[in-house]
C-alpha cells in the first residue's frame, strides 16, 4: 500500500517501522492495565515496562534471524541490510522462540511460576502481533497469492515488498484479524476461573491453527518445503502439539485436584 508514510531533510520514516511501534505501546498500555487489575501482583509497574522492552528486543532479534536465515542468499550480496529491520523483514515464529526463552529465564531468576507469567503476557502477544500485520500490509511483505476474489488488492508503490500491479490475497490483514479475534478471546478467558498454563495452550492451539491456514494464501518465499509444507505450517503442527499437551496437563492436574 504505502511503505514510505513520508520523508523529510533526507530522513525516510517507513510505515512498517511506525506501525509496528505502535504495537508495542498498544502491548504495554494492555499490559498496564492489566496489572493494575490483576490480585496478585507478580512485578512492579516499573518492573514490567523493563521487562517488556526486553522481551521486545529478543524478540525483534529472533525474528530478524530467522528471516535472515531463511533468506540467506539475499543477504549475503548486502549484509548491511540486515539491521534495516524497519522496511520489513521479520519472523513471527523467530520472536516468539527467542521471547519464551527470556521469559523463561526470567522467571527461574525471580522464582515466578513460569506459566503463570506467560499466562499473563500472552493476550498483549496476540495484540501486538494483529498491529504488527497491520504494518505487514503497509509494507508488502507477507504478500498473498493471487485472486480474483472481491477483496482481494493490488499493490502499485514500487517501494512495496509484494507483486505490483497483481490482484492478491490479502493475507496480512487475514492475519490480523484472526489475531485480534484471538486477542479478544484471550482477554476474557484469562478473566475467568482457569488453570496455570490454559491461556498459553489455547494461544498455541488457536495461532496455529491461523497461521496453517493463511500459509495456503500466501504467496512471498515459500521455498523451504517439509512434506509439502511450508516452514511455518510445520511450526505450527509443532506448535499444536505442544498446545495440546500443555491443555491436557492443566486438565489431568484440575481431575487430580477435584
Amino acid at each position: 500500500m504505502h511503505p514510505i508514510l513520508f520523508s523529510f531533510c533526507g530522513i525516510t520514516v517507513f510505515s512498517y517501522g511506525v506501525i509496528v511501534a505502535l504495537g508495542f505501546v498498544a502491548t504495554i498500555l494492555y499490559l498496564s492495565h492489566s496489572l493494575n487489575k490483576s490480585k496478585e501482583r507478580m512485578f512492579s509497574q516499573d518492573e514490567l515496562y523493563s521487562l517488556v522492552v526486553r522481551i521486545i528486543v529478543f524478540g525483534i532479534i529472533g525474528s530478524r534471524f530467522l528471516f535472515v536465515l531463511i533468506n540467506l542468499r539475499e543477504f549475503m550480496s548486502a549484509p548491511l541490510d540486515i539491521f534495516k529491520i524497519w522496511q520489513g523483514g521479520l519472523v513471527y515464529y523467530g520472536g516468539l522462540l527467542m521471547a519464551l526463552v527470556f521469559i523463561t529465564m526470567y522467571a527461574k531468576e525471580k522464582k515466578i511460576q513460569i506459566f503463570e507469567l506467560v499466562d499473563f503476557f500472552v493476550p498483549a502477544l496476540a495484540l501486538g502481533h494483529a498491529i504488527g500485520r497491520i504494518g505487514c500490509f503497509f509494507s508488502g511483505c507477507c504478500y498473498g497469492r493471487e485472486s480474483n476474489l472481491p477483496w482481494s488488492v493490488v499493490f502499485e508503490d514500487r517501494h512495496s515488498s509484494a507483486v505490483i500491479g497483481v490482484h492478491l490475497h490479502p493475507t496480512q490483514i487475514y492475519e490480523a484479524l484472526g489475531n485480534f479475534v484471538l486477542f479478544v478471546f484471550l482477554h476474557f478467558y484469562s478473566k475467568k476461573e482457569h488453570k496455570t498454563g490454559a491461556v498459553l495452550a489455547l494461544y498455541f492451539m488457536c495461532y496455529a491453527v491461523l497461521r496453517f491456514i493463511v500459509e495456503f494464501f500466501r504467496g512471498d518465499n515459500r521455498e523451504i518445503r517439509y512434506f509439502g509444507l511450508s516452514m511455518s505450517q510445520a511450526v505450527s503442527i509443532f506448535l499444536f502439539i505442544i498446545g495440546v499437551c500443555i491443555y491436557a496437563r492443566t486438565r489431568k492436574n484440575r481431575i487430580q485436584k477435584v
